[in-house]
């Protein structure tokens, strides 16, 4: 009895570190339509909960996208480096301008098509400040 009770309290807390740490991510659909023009989208605002621990984490696309984080008042105010050309999936980490960053500020994600030539297209993934 004692080792399922163990045993009990072990798997709830894995549960619950794993569930805290989606908590912190965002996710984003981009549907890219046409031409180049107007292709630029962005999510709705997040806050930062940790310095440095700002990602992308994308589904594969058959288009290379852009992605950077902007203001919540300009989505061509980029506030990180770009991550650029990504047509695969898997976490990539964002670095904070200098100026940027820091708990409680809010920022959005960004994303384009890397090319000009594309057809539509949708990406989705999750994302943090």
């Amino acid at each position: 009895m004692k080792k399922r009770i163990v045993s009990f309290v072990a798997v709830m807390s894995l549960v619950f570190a794993m569930s805290a740490t989606a908590a912190f991510a965002a996710s984003y659909t981009f549907k890219f339509e046409g031409s180049f023009i107007g292709s630029l989208k962005t999510s709705s605002a997040q806050t930062v909960q940790t310095l440095n621990a700002a990602y992308v984490n994308p589904s594969a696309s058959a288009v290379p996208t852009t992605y950077y984080l902007c203001t919540t008042t300009s989505n061509t105010t980029n506030v990180t480096n770009w991550i650029t050309d990504v047509s695969t999936s898997g976490k990539r980490s964002f670095t904070y301008n200098s100026g940027y960053g820091g708990g409680n500020n809010q920022y959005k994600i960004t994303g384009y098509p890397s090319n000009l030539d594309f057809l539509d297209y949708t990406v989705t993934g999750s994302w943090s400040p």
